[in-house]
């Protein structure tokens, strides 16, 4: 399985999603709720990298089709998480694929900014 490349992001935000479920609205309006997983779905991570080579920039865009786009999941890399005493999320129970396409911009001649969107996907 492939690895997303080991570069470490500038900012990093973490949407923990939440567990599946099934809601049933009953007649006298009260809300049913009926888990139906162990783990959480719909977990967002947004990762920014800023003022980037173009080598590095080239790492990223190589990996993405590699994975197909959205389409194969991957592993993390310990420089996504570097930072965090405990990664939030393991890597025993989770892999990652592609939220939607890589974005860039020019920050500076030669440098990029780059922000990339990944979901969990539950091994």
């Amino acid at each position: 399985m492939a690895t997303f490349p080991s570069l470490t992001p500038n900012s990093r935000s973490l949407d923990l999603g939440n567990y599946p479920q099934v809601v049933h609205v009953a007649v006298s309006g009260i809300n049913l709720r009926f888990l139906q997983g162990s783990k959480r779905i719909n977990q967002i991570l947004t990762l920014g990298y800023s003022n980037i080579t173009e080598t590095d920039l080239q790492l990223i865009y190589t990996h993405y089709e590699t994975q197909e786009g959205t389409l194969v999941p991957f592993d993390l890399p310990a420089a996504v998480w570097e930072g965090y005493a405990s990664v939030p999320i393991s890597a025993v129970d989770y892999n990652w694929r592609y939220a939607g396409t890589i974005a860039v911009d020019t920050g500076a001649p030669l440098r990029y900014n780059v922000s990339v969107q990944l979901a969990s996907v539950v091994l």
